[in-house]
């Protein structure tokens, strides 16, 4: 037996039953084995060929976020690891248990039968490939000849599926792949994977209930608390029950119904003032203090596997309390607490100053979305509106600087992925494939910039689509340039000569590609458009279309607005 088939059997008997893979020379011994087992039916994982490595980390994210099960992406040595390094930041910063699988170029120039046999294998050699991902990773290693390769698959593995779960990198040399091996499954095999996740202590929780029941006015604040199953009923068990108000920062998965009348929108910057105490849970910024800060009397809780977000080099929001343990297990407990300490007084005098409050929110939309209905070049509200029309409940939406937040309709938990605040460009469309890949049966939207679109290598993209058998539905945000670069740069020189100026340097993406035709020669379908009149029932149809198995693309030309885009 090869070591590549050992390291086959480790991957399936860990349930890696796909691996997103971009080849290269050193996968000569992976695809004999791939072919042997093929041939003599022996169970292998299913290697997809994805012709970018960005693409390959985008769809491994997805398909994690859908699923929950670790995911697994081989590249091609070091150069392979260059092109996947911007998704291993977003999966860093997303705790996705990423298994990054790098070849190694052949160490030995002769003597073994994976010894050099290109020019490549001069340039491609460093002194320390891992020195690359090291900053973004929890664990990184290269497989030793006589090594147990289950083994070292299974502590890989358990790393990345710990908390604050993460990515790890395993380099395999060519001539260790080429060796005979051993079997690769490890005893461990029959338990899950990772450390049992730790819940925060009774006294903890016993503390935490306490401030919250004395606040007048608390706001829970997070960015991916809905992520953890059974975090949705929860929060809204404790929302319902004790009039507390959420703001999903950052969102990234949807914690709380939209339509909740406790759900404060996507940005805590307007209700600083307000709250008297702050609960932040699975949220590393929930606030950023050149836009506001909370009030001095504030306080201030954070909940978390690793609530002080250790892995960031400078992070310094106000604490007055700091608990470790899984913020959704900490919830139905707290909960239980709040039964014991919650004043009903209070409750029902916050629960109607909630609605004070969101009724100015309703009008506040309800104008912004009018004065947006007829807007040309289409406005990014409008077709987050258009949007809410065509979809249903289920719909998974992917939104990369797509539409603000805010303006779309989410009711259900696992319907909404965006990308951390590690701000690598290119997810939205992997990742939109990857969640299609996991769920067939679901309609999957990605919503992109026009920007984000051309990062996420629409031609490799929409190849993996047409190959796969994949049919999202990808709706282009396209304002022909880099509004997040437009809209940050006048932030910081607000009165500057920019200002004053009909272009910007650096901002346009003019001419704008037709994405729609891109798509139509990688096999799929696609249409643009320009009146606002008729979006919806070009989405309509586009989202047919992928439910009849074609991919398709709508070019929407906006303009740049404040919102994302």
């Amino acid at each position: 037996m090869l070591v590549a088939e050992a390291f086959l059997d480790a991957l399936m008997a860990r349930g890696i039953e796909l691996v997103f893979a971009n080849a290269g020379t050193d996968f000569a011994s992976v695809i004999e084995a791939l072919v042997k087992a093929r041939d003599s039916g022996r169970p292998a994982p299913r290697f997809l060929t994805i012709p970018h490595e960005n693409v390959a980390m985008a769809m491994a994210h997805g398909y994690h976020r859908a699923t929950g099960k670790p995911v697994a992406v081989m590249v091609h040595v070091t150069v392979g690891t260059a092109n996947a390094l911007c998704g291993l930041m977003n999966a860093s910063r997303d705790n996705i248990p990423l298994l990054l699988i790098a070849g190694r170029t052949p160490v030995t120039e002769t003597g073994h039968v994976g010894s050099r046999t290109a020019p490549i294998h001069w340039g491609q050699e460093s002194f320390d490939t891992a020195a690359a991902v090291r900053e973004y990773v929890k664990w990184d290693y290269e497989l030793r000849a006589g090594q147990p390769v289950g083994a070292v698959v299974e502590r890989a593995l358990d790393i990345a599926m710990s908390e604050p779960k993460g990515p790890v990198y395993l380099t395999l040399p060519r001539e260790v792949m080429a060796s005979e091996g051993q079997e690769g499954a490890h005893s461990g095999a029959s338990r899950p994977l990772g450390t049992v996740a730790a819940r925060p202590s009774d006294d903890a929780i016993e503390k935490v209930a306490s401030l919250v029941a004395r606040a007048r006015r608390p706001l829970l604040v997070t960015s991916a608390l809905g992520r953890t199953r059974g975090a949705f009923a929860a929060l809204t068990k404790l929302a319902d029950r004790f009039a507390i108000p959420v703001v999903q920062e950052w969102l990234r998965a949807v914690s709380l119904s939209s339509l909740h009348p406790m759900n404060l929108g996507s940005s805590v910057e307007p209700h600083l003032a307000w709250a008297d105490l702050l609960l932040v849970a699975d949220c590393e910024v929930p606030w950023v203090p050149t836009r506001g800060v909370p009030a001095p009397e504030c306080k201030v809780v954070h909940i978390g596997a690793d609530p002080l977000f250790a892995r960031y080099p400078m992070r310094t929001h106000r604490a007055d309390l700091v608990v470790a343990g899984r913020a959704a297990e900490a919830l139905p407990l707290l909960s239980e607490a709040l039964e014991r300490h919650a004043k009903l007084e209070h409750v029902e005098a916050r629960r109607k100053e909630v609605e004070t409050i969101q009724a100015k929110r309703r009008a506040s939309q309800t104008k912004r979305l009018d004065a947006a209905r007829s807007q040309k070049p289409i406005h990014p509200a409008w077709l987050a509106a258009c949007v809410n029309e065509v979809k249903n409940d289920d719909a998974v939406i992917i939104n990369e600087l797509g539409v603000p937040a805010d303006g779309l309709e989410l009711t259900r938990p696992g319907t909404y992925l965006s990308t951390g605040t590690s701000g690598g460009l290119g997810f939205g469309l992997g990742a939109a494939l990857g969640v299609k890949l996991a769920r067939p049966e679901t309609d999957v939207i990605a919503i992109t910039g026009d920007g984000s679109q051309i990062f996420g290598n629409p031609v490799a993209s929409y190849f993996v689509a047409k190959a796969e058998g994949l049919a999202p539905l990808i709706i282009i945000n396209n304002n022909a340039g880099w509004n997040a670069v437009r809209r940050s740069s006048l932030k910081v020189h607000p009165d500057g000569h920019m200002s004053r100026a009909d272009s910007l340097p650096l901002v346009a993406l003019d001419p704008s590609p037709r994405f729609e035709a891109v798509m139509e020669a990688c096999g799929g379908e696609g249409e643009a458009v320009d009146e606002p009149a008729e979006l919806q029932s070009v989405l309509e149809r586009g989202l047919q279309r992928t439910r009849e198995g074609v991919p398709f693309v709508v070019n929407v030309h906006t303009v740049m607005a404040e919102g994302p885009g």
